[in-house]
């Protein structure tokens, strides 16, 4: 091998590994939390989002779905507030709902935070039974 072939592949394969000890402290630490959503049993179409972290619980948005035989569709979708509260306004509730509240993930200061996506039990509203 031409030596100064030999010098560019040690100096390619030094380069690589400064890279790959460089990566992970150059994204971070990841903080995960978990997150939980409720759907009311006697109040359709509020709910709150829960978490350890409380930025996971604030602004969080929130979907609401019909399920239904087939593809289940979106009835609604709000954000919570500074509680973690949630309500779809002006709706009459009538079939089996569930909420989804989605991940978010935020970085901060080296730091990126990572709210978990939940999904609460189905709830039965309106007459009849399930």
């Amino acid at each position: 091998m031409h030596p100064r072939s030999r010098f560019l592949l040690i100096l390619g394969l030094g380069v690589a590994t400064a890279a790959l000890a460089a990566s992970p402290a150059m994204g971070g630490n990841i903080k995960r939390f978990d997150s939980t959503v409720t759907l009311s049993a006697n109040n359709p179409f509020h709910g709150h989002v829960s978490s350890p972290k409380h930025a996971c619980e604030v602004q969080r948005t929130v979907k609401v779905f019909n399920k239904k035989a087939g593809p289940d569709g979106l009835f609604g979708k709000t954000k919570t507030d500074g509680d973690g509260k949630w309500s779809i306004d002006g709706s009459t509730a009538n079939g089996n709902f569930y909420a989804k509240v989605t991940r978010r993930k935020e970085g901060a200061a080296g730091t990126t935070f990572v709210c978990r996506r939940d999904v609460s039990p189905t709830r039965h509203f309106g007459g009849g039974g399930y």
